[in-house]
C-alpha cells in the first residue's frame, strides 16, 4: 500500500512507503498515526469513510478513499473523526475544538484536534506533539481536491521524538493544559479534592497512566 502525505488544506501526494502501524506512529522522518478503518465528519454535514491517517504536528487527517485517492482535512473542516484499531475494535475520537495554543491572556483561537478520553463535567483531553528540529518546504506539490477551493504547496516538518500533553474541557468550552498532571488536576477539582486523593489511594491509581487518570476524572464527575 503507498502512504500519501498532505500537509496543508486538502492535498494528494504518493510515495510509495507500506503503512504498517495500526493507531501507533509511524516511522520515518514525519510522525504518523495510521488506522485501517474509520470516519470523519465534517463540518458541512457530509461523512467519510476509510483508513484514516494523522498527522499530528500539522494538524491533517487524511482519508483514503474507495477509488485509492486520498481526501486530507484541516479542523477547520472537522466535526469530529473516529478511528479503529484491527483486530482489537479499539476506538479513538478526536473533536475539533476552538484552543488559544495554550497561550495565556491571548483572544485568538483556532480549530485544533484534541482526543478525547471521556466525557463528563470535566472532560480529559490529549495531544501527542512530535519535537521539531526543523521546517521547511519540499518542492512545490499542488492538488486540488472538492472541499477545498484553489491550491496549496506541501510543507514538511521534521520530527525527533513525540511529547504527550493533556488537557481539560471544562463545561464552559475553556481549556485548560495540565503542565504538571496531578497539581493541576487538583485544582480544578477544588473542595472535593481530598475525596479525590482517598480515591487514589484506595484505588492504587496514579497520574502517569490515561486509563487512570480517566478513572480519576470519571470518579470526580461522579461526585
Amino acid at each position: 500500500m503507498r502512504k500519501y502525505i498532505a500537509m496543508i488544506g486538502v492535498l494528494v501526494v504518493a510515495v510509495g512507503t507500506s503503512l504498517n502501524a495500526m493507531g501507533q506512529y509511524d516511522g520515518g522522518d514525519l510522525e504518523t498515526r495510521y488506522w485501517p478503518e474509520g470516519k470523519v465528519i465534517l463540518t458541512n454535514g457530509d461523512t467519510i469513510y476509510g483508513p484514516l491517517t494523522l498527522y499530528p504536528a500539522q494538524d491533517v487527517i487524511n482519508v483514503q478513499n474507495p477509488d485509492g485517492t486520498v481526501s486530507a482535512f484541516s479542523p477547520v473542516n472537522v466535526q469530529y473523526f473516529v478511528a479503529q484499531e484491527q483486530p482489537s475494535g479499539k476506538t479513538y475520537l478526536f473533536r475539533t475544538k476552538m484552543w488559544d495554543l495554550g497561550r495565556a491572556y491571548s483572544d485568538f483561537k483556532k480549530p485544533t484536534f484534541f482526543e478525547q478520553l471521556n466525557q463528563g463535567a470535566l472532560t480529559l483531553m490529549r495531544r501527542e506533539l512530535p519535537v521539531t528540529r526543523s521546517t521547511g518546504s519540499a518542492n512545490s506539490v499542488y492538488d486540488r481536491s472538492r472541499y477545498n477551493s484553489g491550491f496549496y504547496p506541501v510543507k514538511y516538518v521534521a520530527a525527533e521524538q513525540g511529547q504527550e500533553l493533556y488537557y481539560v474541557l471544562l463545561p464552559n468550552g475553556e481549556i485548560v493544559t495540565l503542565r504538571n498532571v496531578r497539581k493541576d488536576l487538583h485544582r480544578l477539582f477544588g473542595k472535593k479534592s481530598g475525596e479525590v486523593k482517598e480515591y487514589v489511594k484506595e484505588k492504587n491509581l496514579d497520574y502517569e497512566r490515561p486509563y487512570k487518570l480517566v478513572a480519576i476524572i470519571n470518579y470526580f464527575n461522579s461526585l
